[in-house]
């Protein structure tokens, strides 16, 4: 975790989120999660989920409530880049962490251990007809570890959601 990841592995998995963005099936959605996925979200630390199963009813829950953005009339963008080297962090409130079953830094050391790598990615979602209107922005570092030959989301950890606030679309690669 401490060192850029080579392009080709950010490059793949650029290429696995957009797989993932693409699926419309939720339960295949899931397929993409580690079975040991977790997610924290430090707007709403109660948001947060210790596996898989859980994650994958967050995002049902979240489509049948129109949350998602995928609801009629609205549209939706994403970003995805690599992480920067001062992005390497999970935050410095506990109550965050705490949920998933982790320390600050024992968040960290697990990551580093297990060689994750983090990518962040900008959602957004707004109406067609009204793009000042009811948009959310969500903003998201998605972090993966290799098991065995696979690359598998391991940690969502949910930075902001709220509404839009002119950063969408500005998060792409530097290079």
């Amino acid at each position: 975790m401490s060192s850029s990841p080579p392009k080709e592995v950010t490059s793949h998995l650029k290429a696995l989120y957009l797989a993932y963005r693409n699926t419309s099936d939720i339960n295949a959605r899931g397929l993409f999660f580690s079975t040991e996925c977790m997610q924290i979200c430090r707007p709403n630390p109660a948001y947060s989920a210790t596996n898989r199963e859980t994650i994958v009813r967050y995002v049902r829950e979240a489509s049948e409530g129109g949350v998602d953005g995928r609801s009629l009339g609205r549209k939706e963008g994403f970003s995805i880049r690599p992480l920067r080297h001062d992005e390497f962090d999970f935050g410095s409130d506990e109550a965050v962490t705490a949920p998933v079953g982790f320390t600050i830094s024992g968040l960290k050391d697990k990551a580093t251990n297990e060689g994750w790598v983090g990518m962040r990615a900008d959602l957004w979602f707004y109406d067609e007809d009204d793009p000042e209107k009811d948009g959310l922005l969500v903003k998201v570092h998605y972090w993966w570890r290799k098991e065995g030959e696979t690359w598998m989301q391991i940690l969502h950890d949910i930075m902001y959601m709220g509404p839009l606030d002119g950063t969408q679309g500005t998060q792409e690669d530097e290079d």
